[in-house]
């Protein structure tokens, strides 16, 4: 019903008016995920392209990472019920980051009430930009990329392989490389207002995305299919046909979403808080290679900026790929993306290194 309430009272050229007949038309057909035990998902008790996603703890997506590697299914980490020290763990973080974006650099925001065509984020004063949407009752919204706390827990980098990331950057200090615009992309706040959405994207660079949610509530909509075939017909068409199924996450969920994955998203009721983390994994780097250079000839399919110190990192990985690191593929495969690597990233192609659009 709010969707259609702003459809029919904004303006046609707007940004809200065009999502919201978007996302209303897509929601009108969703349904909601399958949901599957751990045990389901260790025993391949589902089909590929399905509409399933693992619902379990913590401590059980942790056994799943650990000993299965990258997930294929979206895994849902719930809440606890009626927890009330949760709660007010919730509460204070939002505080608490509320307060830190108030006294922090201006923000490059997303008016929804803006022209539709116009993909440029708006810098705005940092505390004037939290005044005007405490509560939920100002304009629609989206902050993306707002720097997080560096101390903030992130249980799954402590996991073999999925520390990949950490490693690199810490060999690029030694080596006297300067990696830190990829350790700021892959550890970020995000701030939306109700009714804020994305339009069907993939996360760059196929990184593996786990959220926190602090606040709110959002619709997660899920594409089924993630092939390569289906995201050139999205590129080609900016349309995405197939089955999609939608997961609803409330405060204190987790989720943890395959790479590649074409997903939207519409926040809902309340102002939405999410600690955004991204990982890659030794086993995926040739599909790391090919997604990127796929983003770089089909920007739309994206909505974040590339990392600009991609290349130097990846050259790390490969070194480690030779040293024989675990995770890795088996060391044959290596030359393919070694000539990935050379053909497609120092024949000049140049890497996106500003605000992208949100959509």
């Amino acid at each position: 019903m709010r969707l259609r309430e702003r459809f029919e009272t904004s303006e046609e050229e707007t940004r809200i008016h065009q999502r919201s007949k978007w996302i209303s038309n897509c929601m009108s057909v969703l349904e909601l995920g399958k949901p599957i035990t751990k045990q389901e998902y260790i025993r391949g008790k589902w089909e590929e392209d399905s509409d399933k996603f693992v619902v379990c703890s913590r401590d059980a997506a942790r056994e799943i990472l650990q000993n299965y590697g990258p997930p294929l299914l979206p895994i849902l980490i719930l809440s606890i019920p009626n927890d009330e020290v949760g709660r007010r763990q919730l509460e204070r973080y939002c505080r608490e980051l509320i307060r830190r974006i108030k006294q922090g650099p201006p923000l490059h925001v997303f008016y929804y009430s803006k022209a539709a065509n116009n993909h440029n984020p708006e810098l705005m004063p940092a505390e004037q930009t939290m005044q005007q949407c405490e509560g939920g009752k100002g304009p629609v919204l989206n902050i993306l990329n707002i720097p997080m706390d560096p101390l903030e827990e992130d249980w799954m980098s402590e996991l073999e392989g999925f520390n990949l990331v950490p490693k690199i950057c810490e060999e690029a200090k030694e080596r006297g490389i300067d990696l830190s615009s990829l350790l700021a992309a892959i550890k970020v706040n995000l701030f939306a207002t109700p009714a804020a959405m994305s339009l069907d994207h993939i996360d760059k660079h196929r990184f593996i995305t786990r959220l926190k949610l602090w606040s709110g509530y959002k619709f997660w909509n899920v594409a089924c299919k993630r092939d390569r075939k289906t995201l050139e017909e999205v590129a080609k068409s900016g349309e995405y046909s197939g089955k999609r199924f939608t997961i609803f996450l409330e405060a204190g969920c987790e989720l943890i979403q395959p790479s590649g994955t074409l997903h939207s998203v519409l926040s809902h009721e309340e102002n939405a808080i999410t600690s955004c983390f991204m990982y890659w994994h030794p086993s995926m780097i040739q599909d790391i290679l090919d997604q990127t250079l796929f983003e770089i000839h089909n920007p739309d399919i994206t909505n974040d900026a590339h990392v600009s110190c991609f290349v130097q990192a990846i050259e790390i990985a490969l070194d480690f790929w030779e040293d024989g690191e675990p995770g890795f593929p088996d060391i044959k495969e290596k030359r393919k993306a070694e000539e990935t690597f050379q053909v497609s990233y120092h024949d000049g192609l140049v890497f996106k290194t500003h605000v992208q659009p949100d959509d």
